[in-house]
């Protein structure tokens, strides 16, 4: 079979699947950036040179797979994050995703093209290390995957592993219920360091504690409805019904803790602040029915 060059693959084309072949031919010529959103994940093979050896070997490995219109970018595991991370499951938390990456290599007659996600964030850093006064300010950052008790957001090629206590003053039993990938959210940069490459970033502090005004919003022995949505020992958590305010409670003397199950409707009166620690105290009066 007689192989057809490029420029002959490329008459046969739609315009919108040449204006895709164009922008990949460039990220490949001139290394620059391009991003698009996740669509899943593949295992491919590659010949790959282990340390210390000479000879390349045969390797499977996972992959992040963009599909912009018609071609497949393939973006290798090797090839997703600057540092090392803990495994592939991080790959599946990703999908959705808005990625940036440079394409390193094409095979066009296959229609697929081969990509790389830390060249890209490396592009993306050294832009990001020239500005100046950065800790303090408000960005925006990209959710880069999402799991049960820690997400990972991106600032300016910066990849960022955020905790719980980092996204919301509110307890968040998964994160997953609050955010997903591909999300855009506003983060304060509370340091960055661009000679040790160090970025620390909070989502939640771009909004009040909900601890402020408390006395006024939820003054001593006043009673309201919450909603249970955990249990600690001895008692339960309880968010007010404007979803940002957490009451510790524990039971009045005569209740039964196995008659109160997570995301019960409460009636409780709050009881004691904790200026220090901005915590507030509360005890179950009732269920709500």
């Amino acid at each position: 079979m007689i192989k057809k060059s490029i420029a002959e693959l490329d008459r046969e084309l739609t315009a919108e699947e040449r204006e895709e072949w164009q922008a990949i031919y460039a990220s490949q010529k001139s290394m620059s950036v391009m991003t698009g959103e996740v669509s899943g994940v593949d295992v491919h093979e590659f010949k790959i040179v282990p340390k210390g050896k000479r000879k390349a070997v045969p390797q499977t490995i996972r992959c992040l797979i963009v599909i912009k219109y018609r071609v497949k970018i393939i973006i290798p595991e090797t090839e997703v994050f600057a540092a090392e991370t803990e495994g592939g499951h991080v790959l599946h938390s990703m999908c959705g995703a808005n990625v940036p990456f440079v394409v390193t290599h094409i095979e066009r007659e296959a229609g697929f093209a081969i990509a790389s996600r830390k060249l890209a964030l490396e592009k993306m850093q050294k832009l990001t290390d020239r500005r100046e006064g950065l800790t303090g300010r408000t960005v925006a950052v990209d959710v880069v995957s999402v799991g049960r008790n820690v997400c990972t957001v991106n600032f300016g090629g910066y990849d960022v592993m955020l905790a719980q206590r980092d996204v919301s003053y509110s307890l968040v039993p998964d994160l997953r219920t609050k955010l997903k990938p591909g999300d855009r959210k506003r983060a304060v940069i509370k340091e960055f360091n661009p000679e040790e490459k160090i970025l620390t970033l909070s989502i939640k502090e771009t909004t009040p504690h909900p601890f402020d005004g408390i006395e006024m919003r939820h003054p001593l022995h006043s009673t309201r409805i919450a909603k249970i949505i955990g249990k600690y020992g001895g008692g339960v958590f309880c968010r007010l019904y404007d979803d940002i305010t957490d009451v510790l409670c524990s039971y009045e003397a005569m209740q039964y803790d196995g008659d109160y199950r997570v995301g019960d409707t409460v009636e409780i009166v709050i009881t004691k602040y904790n200026t220090d620690k901005k915590l507030v105290y509360g005890k179950v009066l009732r269920k709500m029915h």
